[in-house]
């Protein structure tokens, strides 16, 4: 039915100029439930009908039915009979089905967009780039109205791979005090600059839980508090394309909040009884580089090991290999004394899975365990080197790797004397690899896989 309906939809919206007509020709020759099938395909799917291009540099992509009905359940007890609701980024007016239309404005960038509102009966419509002239007299609101803020704003970083790939050209304007390279903060910003006394809408998790992008938000959180956040992965949306990251609705009230307030806040996790709560997320920041080293630091590695820089667990994931190459721009050094690090970090690339809710987050890690253990780091060291043949470094069969330079070889062969049979069998199948006897040990995968599960386990509630 629904392929149906957007197969109709697309051909008309192809011949006829005019989309707002083209609504309502298909409405007038519709049978009533045929009828509200197309409304919801429009609100829920018009975003299929346009190219993907175009979509990707506005962040024209429709939410799913079962997400805005969860904005409209969290944000239905902070409205008054006086509230106006106002979505700034609106579609096709998803968001404000079924409130009275008297009190809801709409605008969107989208001119086709605009004229299906206009057909599907919203008065205060119009196209509109809402980050540029931003006030409220834009939309017909005294700074006396009670403004509700709701909605899926934009959240297309302009530096996005996503973005990169397809090329599109130039960006979306917006004011000077509100301008970002993220389409979403800076809808953010305006939300503020607007002085709505409610917000409830869909962002990223990372624009709270990131240092960086909590800063940016700037005035915005001097003004506003969150008082619910319900987290859900990027792969609700359907018809977008990138490594699972987490998103959440949100709602703010007036109010302030820091960086702390966010840090130890218990946000819900969709569908899971279970709730996150950032502080209890122990990540690499502040003990394991993630970027090249910085003037004052010697560039070249003395086992000649680097890794590829690397922002958060999505990009560990994607693109943190280890490799030999001098590119000091891009690099990060690996010396001898942090290889049980950068081994951590390896092992997790392979292991750890994409799992949205650590997406954004800094590689997570338990400093105690890798501290404190010689077995875990040289646990690490060994999975690296058995899975990293190709490199020199590691090279079993090169006589100048570090299994023969630094000791490692006789140092694993004794401790395989010396410890827990547990130990023992990953040490003793790490020599007899080495040693040519059996093919790379197999042993240490299940063993950091189930590591990296208990771990994620521990840092939600």
């Amino acid at each position: 039915m629904v392929q149906k309906i957007g197969e109709t939809v697309r051909q008309l919206l192809r011949e006829e100029s005019d989309p707002a007509r083209a609504v309502r020709r298909l409405l007038a020759s519709s049978k009533p439930e045929d009828a509200e099938a197309l409304k919801d395909y429009l609100r829920y799917e018009y975003s299929q009908c346009l190219l993907e291009a175009y979509r990707t540099n506005v962040g024209a992509y429709y939410t799913p039915k079962h997400l805005v009905d969860l904005v409209r359940q969290v944000v239905r007890p902070h409205l008054t009979d006086n509230s106006y609701v106002l979505d700034l980024s609106a579609g096709c007016g998803a968001f404000l089905d079924g409130f009275p239309p008297e009190r809801t404005a709409a605008r969107d960038v989208d001119e086709r967009a605009v004229q299906i509102l206009k057909a599907l009966g919203f008065s205060n419509v119009a196209q509109d780039n809402s980050l540029v002239n931003v006030s409220r007299t834009k939309y017909g609101l005294s700074q006396q109205d009670h403004l509700v803020i709701v909605g899926n704003p934009p959240y297309n970083d302009t530096t996005s791979k996503n973005k990169r790939a397809l090329k599109v050209p130039g960006k979306i304007a917006a004011d000077p005090d509100i301008a970002t390279n993220d389409y979403g903060i800076s809808f953010l910003r305006t939300f503020c600059k607007l002085r709505a006394d409610v917000i409830c809408v869909l962002h990223p998790l990372s624009y709270l839980i990131k240092p960086a992008n909590f800063r940016k938000l700037g005035l915005f959180t001097h003004n506003y508090r969150l008082r619910t956040g319900i987290i859900f992965s990027s792969e609700e949306f359907s018809d977008t394309r990138h490594t699972p990251f987490p998103v959440m609705c949100a709602l703010y009230v007036r109010a302030s909040m820091d960086y702390e307030y966010v840090r130890t806040f218990p946000f819900d996790i969709l569908r899971e009884p279970k709730k996150f709560v950032l502080s209890k997320a122990e990540t690499i920041d502040g003990y394991i580089r993630k970027y090249p080293p910085s003037k004052d630091i010697p560039k070249k590695s003395n086992i000649g090991l680097y890794m590829y820089n690397i922002r958060d667990t999505n990009s560990l994931l994607t693109s943190g290999n280890l490799t030999e190459k001098e590119n000091f721009a891009c690099n990060i050094t690996v010396n001898f004394c942090d290889l049980y690090k950068y081994a951590y970090l390896n092992c997790m690339k392979r292991y750890f899975g994409k799992h949205y809710l650590f997406g954004n987050l800094s590689p997570i890690v338990r400093k105690s365990d890798l501290e404190n253990s010689p077995f875990f780091r040289n646990l690490f060291i060994i999975d690296a080197i058995v899975n990293n043949q190709n490199l020199a470094t590691f090279n079993v069969r090169n006589r100048r790797s570090i299994v023969f330079t630094q000791g490692l070889l006789e140092t694993y062969h004794r401790n395989a004397k010396s410890c827990s049979p547990e130990e023992r069998f990953i040490y003793r199948a790490f020599v007899n690899f080495v040693e040519g006897k059996e093919v790379a040990p197999s042993a240490t995968r299940s063993y950091i896989q189930d590591y990296f599960e208990r771990l994620r386990e521990s840092m939600t509630a």
